[in-house]
């Protein structure tokens, strides 16, 4: 019988060791785009009256999207941090955390602790690694509060002491994320994410940064658009290390492959403000990149269409893959270090299962 229980407890000790190795192989991390959290008692309601277009997006929009749809989805979250396999080791949020716009100084950092009251609340017990979002800095007092509230509760949720901007890295399981802040002042900032992205010696790297880098809809909207010399100098930094592109602004889920001198560049966008939990398949999907996806929307901005047209058609020789769709939801990336291979699963709102599935290393490696 003591033999038996030996041999039991030997094949048990086994097991857990086999699976433990197994899960140090493979891990994932769970992305977020825009979340905007939004609560109308976190606002100057007065000062908001003055902004129209402003004050519907609160009122219509992200406060109900907050009220109507945050709490369970936040839930599914929690839930697939536990759950899910590969084990996912932190959660990758691409700014915008909270709408903004909060009318004073005071509301400011009372919206921002509400944010944050909001992530603390998921207990996600692995580190929620977050950039900085255009709405994050929006109104006033929005950009000290930033300074007072955000940096601290970013520095705590990623693991680090301190921070002293939104320019940071943080690195888990041989995996290297550097958070980008492309308005950020310091001349030096592009110097600074070569310097993080080339020494480091992780083998999977990310740059997370709230605007894409590549076009991806009508509305061009892309880091350094209006300054070729610093986009150049971006992509190369990118590419040479072999970078994947992580960010949000949007409101799409999009995966694109761009080709340059350097390599080829992947850019995964996602979308987290779920205006409908039954929103499964998307109405629409744009897979033709082109000029044609902005003269298909002549109604917004017609004073730029010819400067976006041709920033598109710039860009159009130089992409081999691409997808495009309104579709909210969020990402779950796993890397199979052991096989070299990294698997994209794109959740469509409250979804059960993966609505999208994107090969990531067969797009950094095809021709």
């Amino acid at each position: 019988m003591n033999k038996i229980l030996f041999v039991l407890l030997s094949l048990l000790i086994s097991l857990q060791s086999y699976s433990q190795e197994q899960n140090e192989k493979e891990v994932s991390f769970l992305l977020l785009g825009d979340i905007h959290y939004d609560l109308l008692e976190d606002h100057d309601m007065e000062w908001l009256s003055t902004k129209p277009d402003d004050l519907r997006q609160v009122t219509k929009e992200y406060s109900v999207f907050t009220k109507n749809t945050w709490p369970e989805f936040s839930r599914i979250i929690s839930g697939q941090v536990q759950k899910h396999q590969p084990s996912i080791k932190a959660v990758l949020q691409m700014g915008d955390l909270s709408e903004g716009l909060a009318g004073s100084p005071q509301k400011a950092i009372q919206m921002a602790n509400s944010a944050f009251k909001a992530v603390n609340k998921m207990n996600l017990k692995v580190p929620f690694i977050m950039t900085k979002g255009n709405h994050d800095i929006t109104g006033p007092g929005a950009k000290e509060a930033f300074e007072k509230v955000y940096l601290p509760n970013m520095a705590r949720l990623a693991g680090h002491p301190s921070l002293q901007s939104a320019n940071y890295t943080t690195t888990l399981d041989d995996v290297l994320f550097v958070c980008y802040d492309p308005w950020d002042r310091n001349p030096e900032g592009l110097q600074q994410l070569e310097k993080s992205l080339a020494g480091s010696k992780a083998t999977y790297k990310f740059v997370m940064l709230h605007e894409p880098v590549i076009p991806v809809n009508e509305r061009c909207w892309h880091v350094f658009r209006q300054d070729n010399a610093k986009r150049e100098q971006l992509l190369q930094i990118i590419a040479s290390q072999q970078a994947i592109v992580l960010c949000a602004h949007l409101h799409l889920y999009s995966v694109v492959c761009r080709d340059t001198p350097w390599g080829p560049i992947v850019q995964i966008l996602v979308n987290s403000v779920i205006k409908d939990k039954n929103m499964l398949v998307p109405k629409n999907v744009v897979a033709d990149y082109g000029p044609e996806f902005v003269t298909a929307h002549p109604q917004w901005q017609p004073s730029t269409l010819q400067q976006r047209m041709e920033w598109i058609d710039k860009e159009t020789p130089h992409i081999r893959f691409f997808k495009q769709m309104d579709l909210p939801g969020y990402g779950i990336l796993s890397i199979d270090k052991e096989n070299n291979k990294m698997q994209l699963e794109y959740y469509a709102a409250f979804g059960e299962k993966p609505y999208d599935t994107v090969n990531i290393s067969e797009l950094l490696t095809s021709n």
